[in-house]
């Protein structure tokens, strides 16, 4: 499989329309629950295990998820972090709204919009995703998303293996 970057924070608090009063993190808040799901469903790559062996055994809910995706991962997450597993649900789900499971089920990004949304009840405003707190309990819903999609992924992926034969 072709490298991939998933996402990167500087396209967010890079945004020109990008809040600059709170800090710059806030801005992949929502990258980095996504990454602390994978890495607590063990979907890193070997690679990633070998070169970061120390961080991930110390990966636990007092851990800094964020603060090791700027340090660490120079804010970007990329396909070379994840195993294929990882890939495959990263490629489906996370991406793009376009692929075959996300017309399906919905895709990260639209997910997490209706979980801002959620949050801030009516209020509508541009860029309400930089205003989520990196909170335990923030992504604990969150995470409930992402696992309810990729229960519907593995069904999926597992329908479509019974179809082909």
């Amino acid at each position: 499989m072709a490298y991939v970057t998933y996402d990167k924070a500087k396209w967010h608090w890079g945004a020109e329309t990008a809040p600059t009063d709170i800090p710059q993190e806030n801005g992949a808040t929502h990258i980095a629950f996504f990454f602390r799901w994978c890495m607590e469903r063990k979907l890193y790559s070997k690679d990633f295990a070998a070169d970061f062996a120390d961080d991930i055994a110390r990966m636990d809910d007092s851990f800094d998820y964020r603060g090791f995706f700027f340090r660490d991962m120079d804010g970007v997450l990329d396909s070379d972090a994840l195993n294929a597993a990882g890939k495959a649900f990263a490629k489906a789900y996370y991406t793009t709204g376009r692929t075959k499971f996300a017309k399906t089920h919905g895709w990260y990004l639209q997910d997490y919009d209706d979980f801002v949304a959620h949050k801030f009840g009516d209020k509508n405003f541009d860029n309400a995703y930089f205003y989520i707190e990196n909170s335990p309990q923030n992504y604990a819903e969150v995470k409930q998303i992402i696992d309810r999609r990729y229960e519907e992924f593995l069904e999926a992926k597992k329908a479509s293996k019974s179809a082909d034969k």
